[in-house]
């Protein structure tokens, strides 16, 4: 019993010695963890075409340009003659008449048409149009002079220009070896009135007897006109 006792008081300082530390518990700071919440941002706004207008595309392809042709120009003789009296744009009575197509020669300038003698007015109807390209742009018909030509003498083409062949027909006197002696643009006259002219023709009362050829072409472009009409060949050496 006074052992147990003993053992009592002895036990109470050292439960006293077990109560001497502070009264104030130490707790580590608990540090906040920041969360961090994803916040999706707004998608851009898809735009909705505007009514009447295409979308774009996403790519351009150019698109070629064609090129054209630059404007035709017709073509003007540089100088006109003025049309003598008479003008060769009326056949005069007693014309000798041939038919074009049934005159000797294929019509080169080595086998002209023939036309013959010329006397006296002479004209050879219904010509084949000439067509643009060689050799079927130039014809040639022979004729000779057996005397001096009077005043008035003419050789040229007569022709009726319609839609689809516009081209007149241009007239030019050559001799047998090639020597030109009126040029198609350098001289001669029109009958009628642009743009409705009805021949073309040379004075020939200047040339000596002789052979000579009369060379008929087409000097326009085809872009202008592919082709003439069909024509008449007119020669007069107007006689005395």
């Amino acid at each position: 019993m006074h052992r147990k006792l003993i053992l009592l008081l002895c036990a109470l300082p050292i439960a006293g010695g077990c109560d001497n530390s502070s009264p104030e518990k130490t707790t580590a700071a608990e540090t906040p963890t920041a969360s961090v919440t994803f916040v999706p941002q707004p998608s851009a706004p898809t735009l909705s075409p505007t009514p009447g207008l295409p979308a774009s595309p996403s790519t351009t392809s150019a698109s070629p340009t064609r090129k054209t042709d630059p404007s035709p120009v017709a073509t003007t003789p540089s100088r006109r003659s003025s049309t003598p009296a008479g003008g060769g744009d009326t056949r005069p009575a007693g014309t000798k008449g041939l038919d074009c197509g049934r005159l000797l020669g294929s019509g080169t300038f080595t086998d002209p048409h023939r036309l013959g003698v010329v006397d006296g007015p002479v004209a050879a109807r219904g010509c084949e149009p000439l067509t643009s390209g060689f050799p079927f742009n130039v014809r040639y018909f022979s004729f000779r002079l057996t005397a001096t030509p009077g005043a008035k003498a003419h050789a040229g083409a007569s022709f009726a220009l319609v839609r689809g062949a516009i081209s007149p027909v241009y007239p030019a006197i050559v001799q047998p070896n090639g020597w030109i002696l009126k040029h198609s643009l350098g001289s001669g006259y029109w009958t009628g009135t642009e743009p409705g002219f009805t021949g073309r023709y040379q004075i020939i009362a200047d040339l000596s007897p002789g052979t000579y050829i009369l060379r008929v072409d087409k000097l326009d472009s085809p872009l202008r006109s592919n082709t003439t009409p069909s024509y008449d060949i007119e020669v007069d050496s107007d006689p005395s």
